[in-house]
């Protein structure tokens, strides 16, 4: 699932955001999260939002950034925001499953599958291809009980 999700993160990096100077921004970040560089990806993904403060791509490559930094770091300031951005990915584009996924993956390996559960299912009914559907249907049959 992570290598999926790599792949989605880096393809939404082109996806749905305007603006020369946000995708400039948006570029800029994930040459930086590729280095590991997750402070610097932070600041130009809020660069980026602050020229295109509706783009759900940036707010949730935002959200990945803060994820792997809580990674390393443990610091559950940054869990925290890592949530908020991807709930604003979804506040922005109701219909962003990408966002769905990783707010659910969130919930998940924090132990809240219920709530992984019902994201998993809405982003599988806006995504039936997934390529990871079997393994976001298992998630969802453990947040439902029915495994």
């Amino acid at each position: 699932m992570c290598k999926f999700l790599l792949a989605v993160f880096v393809l939404m990096t082109f996806v749905g955001c305007g603006g020369d100077n946000a995708e400039k921004f948006l570029q800029q970040g994930t040459a930086h999260f590729q280095k590991r560089e997750y402070d610097l990806a932070i600041q130009s993904y809020q660069k980026a939002l602050q020229l295109e403060p509706k783009s759900a791509a940036a707010y949730n490559l935002l959200g990945m950034a803060y994820r792997f930094k809580y990674n390393e770091l443990a610091d559950p300031d940054l869990k925290k925001k890592e949530i908020e951005a991807f709930q604003k990915a979804i506040e922005v584009n109701p219909d962003y499953w990408v966002a769905m996924v990783n707010l659910g993956a969130t919930y998940y390996y924090q132990g809240d599958k219920a709530k992984a559960a019902t994201l998993f299912k809405k982003a599988l009914t806006l995504n039936p291809q997934n390529p990871e559907k079997p393994q976001l249907e298992k998630m969802i049959a453990e947040g439902t009980g029915k495994e």
